[in-house]
């Protein structure tokens, strides 16, 4: 499975906590949009929403009266919520893709623009702590410590969608960096902003029964 997530704003060295969610944010629409259009996570939503399903149902007198047939969209929405009930934290029910349990291998390609001229990988406050808070913004919090004071989530936040269960899944990254004259839509360039482009690339490490949608 191959796709691509963006960002474009400001990314700091050792960034916040309010930042990193920001940005995690941004992360989490698109992985939303993912899970809603890609056919092999759409139906691994509807299988697991569907196995859940008939599990409430798994007694004496579902056997005399079958349970109702509901349709795909609804067992795709029963799916998310069965599969993001194993990570809630501090109000926010996460779903990452990419899991110890599925065993996936994660490589990353990062274009990374920012408003430095020399294409140096340490420059202007080292990129290797930018990148730190990149993966930070990646991964779902461990405590409700990492999110800002006051945070719970909208209404299209539940579930919250992240890439990573954990950024010590990621098993290869590849940065490439370059200028960037101007964010768009942007009338001042400020030193922090960023542009970034991340193509991501998940494997199957080894058979694991769940994981037939990342072949």
């Amino acid at each position: 499975m191959d796709f691509d997530l963006l960002y474009s704003g400001q990314l700091h060295s050792a960034g916040r906590r309010s930042e990193k969610h920001q940005i995690r944010k941004v992360f989490h629409a698109q992985l939303r949009r993912l899970w809603d259009s890609h056919p092999n996570l759409k139906q691994l939503c509807e299988f697991t929403g569907n196995r859940a399903f008939e599990n409430r149902f798994r007694n004496i007198e579902s056997v005399l009266n079958p349970p109702p047939e509901q349709s795909g969209e609804k067992m795709r929405a029963l799916g998310l919520h069965h599969l993001s009930e194993n990570w809630n934290r501090n109000g926010f029910r996460f779903l990452p893709l990419v899991t110890g349990q599925l065993c996936l291998r994660c490589s990353l390609e990062i274009l990374f623009l920012r408003r430095e001229e020399r294409n140096y990988i340490l420059q202007s406050g080292d990129i290797d702590g930018r990148i730190k808070t990149l993966f930070d913004a990646l991964r779902i919090i461990n405590t409700g410590e990492e999110l800002p004071p006051g945070a719970a989530p909208e209404a299209d936040e539940d579930p919250f969608f992240c890439l990573l269960e954990d950024d010590n899944l990621i098993s290869e990254v590849h940065i490439k960096t370059g200028q960037l004259l101007m964010l768009p839509e942007s009338k001042v360039a400020d030193k922090h902003d960023v542009y970034l482009q991340i193509s991501v690339r998940l494997n199957t490490t080894r058979p694991v029964r769940d994981a037939w949608p990342f072949d």
